[in-house]
């Protein structure tokens, strides 16, 4: 039998692009009793929550430089996959991997390169914000292997339980240095959030290690824990 050739379509998270900044400011003056008139800033966030515990310091009292992280873990996040395709052909979702998928998997690429790139500043940081940033990565490369898994299948494959075996196979291979990456950053939150020692910062804790214990076993990965996140180039 003649296999009906399979498209999988590899995450490229090394991909280099710009993004803009996810906050915008406004401006009110205040008059004072001396008639001078002060400015004062106040952020309006643009971006969309994601589903990360709240965090035991408000979020806007972290450094600069964790909440640019964060900012840009939201701006990737948000830029979701594109409608699947009406025609589960090979032809047709082939056609849709190479076309509408590529496009939001580039950009998708784009804007985790740029978040990554970020978390260098944070080196030195606290325990506790490197701890937050590695969760957020950790939830960004989860995510993008989540949404990447989720693309129709064929129907010619989808029928056909070998080449079905196949598919999931070429899928898991793909994915899986970045589930890695996923795990190795979630194992790193935990570990930092172990480092303080502060009872306030449990839920983040535990929210890492639950989530890297799901993803190791999607994947099958073994990791030893608090292992730091590699570049996933």
């Amino acid at each position: 039998m003649t296999k009906p050739r399979i498209l999988v379509t590899a995450l490229v998270l090394a991909a280099c692009g710009g993004g803009a900044s996810s906050t915008t400011t406004t401006t009110t003056t205040t008059t004072t009793t001396g008639g001078e008139v002060r400015a004062e800033a106040h952020p309006i966030r643009t971006t969309t929550p994601i589903p990360v515990p709240q965090p035991a310091i408000a979020r806007e009292q972290m450094s600069p430089e964790l909440q640019r992280v964060w900012e840009l873990v939201e701006t990737a996040v948000a830029i979701r996959p594109p409608d699947p395709p009406t025609d589960h052909s090979t032809e047709g979702v082939n056609a849709w991997s190479q076309g509408p998928f590529a496009t939001w998997l580039g950009l998708r690429a784009a804007a985790s390169s740029e978040a990554q790139d970020a978390l260098m500043p944070l080196e030195e940081a606290p325990a506790h914000e490197r701890g937050v940033a590695a969760g957020l990565l950790g939830y960004l490369y989860e995510t993008t292997c989540a949404d990447v898994r989720g693309a129709p299948i064929p129907d010619p494959i989808a029928s056909d339980a070998e080449l079905l075996r196949v598919y999931d196979s070429a899928m898991h291979d793909a994915l899986l240095p970045y589930a890695r990456t996923s795990v190795q950053a979630y194992r790193f939150c935990s570990a930092a959030f172990a480092e303080t020692n502060d009872v306030a910062w449990t839920t983040w804790s535990d929210y890492c290690g639950d989530r890297a214990g799901d993803v190791a076993e999607v994947f099958a990965i073994e990791t030893e824990p608090g292992a730091p996140a590699p570049s996933a180039e």
